[in-house]
């Protein structure tokens, strides 16, 4: 009874292969009849590439409008200049260009585009020489899971999602004469007078400086944290087990590591070099002497 059984198991099995393969003959020459063996596998595929496309749309749309449009659109308005007097019609011209040149040839305006320059590479540097580093210390000191962290972090990412005008107002207003920073300086370190940080010529691209010394480095903090969270700790372990201290563990493995993300935005800091601007339009939008490349085009 028992090798009865087992045979029709066995001849159960022949007959569903064999139903198989004539199924899978009849899919391949007829597609739209379905997989036989596999129900519903049609619909499930359909249903997964849906959730792709829809999850890929936004930023598809994003990088067309935001990226494509604005580009083709800043190159055609770069030869284009609308006629005021003649009621506000566009026309193309290379007038622009033309003033461009006049400005490095007039004397006086060369003099302005020289420290429109300096600015701008002063700005760039703060950035890239101070910000990269300092990301890359940061991102590994919260890593590493030490006291305090999660207050500093929330601290740090504060200023990247806050509007850019209501942390400038709030940072104006704290150092001003009424403010805590103001009250400190006069009542704690005695300064008889707290002077109008960015409305005096002395003290305004100070402050901007002052301002990307501390809020200008979250974004690269992201992206190192991202870097930083796919080394394998397996490597670090080992690298503990052999006696490296913390700094060497930093230099040794996880910068060469992270090396990919890390030249990534050093080359994109290269290429963003004339777009290095700084906070202008929020403190010193009319003050010329602190303006950059990048804000005076704009």
């Amino acid at each position: 009874m028992k090798v009865e059984n087992e045979r029709a198991i066995r001849r159960r099995r022949k007959m569903s292969l064999v139903w198989y393969e004539i199924g899978r003959c009849i899919y391949q020459r007829i597609p739209f009849l379905g997989r036989p063996s596999k129900h519903g596998a049609n619909t499930i595929r359909r249903k997964q590439l849906k959730f792709i496309w829809t999850m890929l749309a936004i930023p598809i749309v994003h990088f067309l409008v935001f990226w494509i449009y604005v580009n083709i659109d800043s190159i055609l308005l770069a030869f284009r200049n609308i006629d005021y007097a003649g009621g506000g019609n566009e026309y193309w011209t290379v007038d622009n260009f033309k003033e461009v040149y006049g400005m490095f040839a007039r004397e006086g305006a060369s003099s302005m585009m020289v420290r429109y320059g300096i600015n701008t590479l002063i700005f760039w540097l703060l950035g890239t020489v101070w910000g990269i580093p300092h990301s890359i210390i940061l991102t590994y000191v919260f890593h590493k899971k030490l006291k305090g962290r999660k207050f500093f972090r929330v601290m740090l990412y504060i200023p990247s999602i806050i509007c850019g005008a209501a942390l400038a107002a709030i940072f104006a207003s704290a150092i001003s004469d009424s403010g805590i920073f103001g009250y400190m300086l006069k009542n704690v370190f005695g300064m008889e007078r707290i002077p109008n940080w960015f409305a005096e010529q002395e003290y305004a691209f100070g402050g901007l400086l002052f301002w990307n010394f501390f809020f200008g480095f979250a974004g690269q903090y992201i992206l190192y944290s991202g870097a930083l969270a796919n080394v394998d700790q397996e490597i670090t372990e080992a690298a503990y087990m052999d006696g490296v201290c913390m700094w060497q563990e930093m230099l040794y493995i996880d910068i060469p590591l992270m090396w990919p993300t890390i030249s990534q935005t050093i080359i994109t800091s290269f290429a963003g070099l004339f777009g290095a601007s700084g906070p202008i339009l929020l403190f010193t939008a009319t003050m010329e002497s602190t303006w950059t490349f990048g804000y005076w085009i704009f």
